[in-house]
């Protein structure tokens, strides 16, 4: 809230400098447009400019927890969904679309997503991205890639297509959290948002955290648990990759503190 309130401050603060000092309608009216760019995206980003912290210790019901998406339940859900994936990654793979439907299952916001899924070399094991030409698009016709990492090049991440189903769609659910937010942005927020993410750690941290928190919130806290626990822990996974997921990804200990925090009363709720 704090740079909430700065934003309001010093945007009426310019307001009465240009009308009482140096009135022009043209550069009031543009300083008025980008500061109306700059404030909402402060407003929009309130949440990932929270540092997460989540220590609380609860007696978790591991039954509950540990509890693993099965493929069958989402048979008439996955049916119904409208959403439209493409790209080459699926001539190489075309029956992982079956896992993909299923984590867009748990984003009821992502429906009649249209996302481009492409497979080449890259630093993790896959990223989300929204489409450049965005800025030339209606809202409704917006359009997000995720990259798959073909494990081609020096840095090695996970062998995405071998993993057992649990963990592609908690890894998966981790991507469509980022496209979640690409689609709750405007233009201007996703260039400023994209200039921080590549110019900023501290920033790249917080994203990272913010959309495993989103991914818990959607219910995919044990499938994000497992994919995090075997990408610190495998021995196949490139060094600096895993460092980076280190800094940057919840702990275990954080995502089953969040979960409770978020779930568990909730059940203890219905099960009295």
């Amino acid at each position: 809230f704090k740079d909430i309130r700065i934003c309001i401050l010093l945007a009426v603060f310019i307001w009465i400098y240009e009308v009482i000092v140096m009135f022009s309608l043209k550069v009031f009216l543009i300083k008025a447009l980008l500061w109306s760019y700059f404030c909402s995206y402060v407003v929009a980003q309130s949440n990932i400019k929270t540092e997460i912290i989540c220590t609380d210790v609860c007696d978790i019901d591991t039954n509950m927890f540990f509890l693993e998406p099965v493929p069958e339940v989402f048979n008439d859900t996955v049916s119904s969904l409208n959403a439209e994936l493409f790209g080459a990654y699926f001539d190489h793979f075309p029956d992982i679309k079956a896992d993909i439907l299923v984590a867009l299952s748990y984003y009821p916001e992502l429906q009649g997503v249209k996302i481009r899924f492409s497979y080449r070399s890259i630093k993790q094991t896959m990223n989300s991205r929204p489409s450049p030409l965005n800025m030339f698009r209606k809202k409704a016709n917006w359009r997000y890639s995720i990259i798959v990492n073909n494990n081609k090049g020096r840095r090695k991440a996970l062998p995405f297509e071998k993993l057992p189903f649990s963990m592609k769609v908690g890894w998966l659910g981790h991507e469509l959290a980022h496209t979640l937010q690409y689609k709750q942005m405007r233009s201007g927020e996703m260039m400023i948002f994209a200039y921080k993410y590549v110019f900023s750690k501290r920033f790249v941290r917080k994203v990272e955290r913010y959309s495993d928190l989103i991914t818990i919130e959607h219910g995919l806290a044990y499938p994000l648990y497992i994919g995090t626990d075997f990408l610190l822990n495998s021995k196949d996974i490139d060094k600096k990759y895993r460092q980076y997921a280190l800094i940057n990804s919840l702990s275990l200990n954080e995502i089953k503190c969040l979960w409770c925090k978020y779930y568990y009363e909730l059940f203890q709720y219905l099960r009295n």
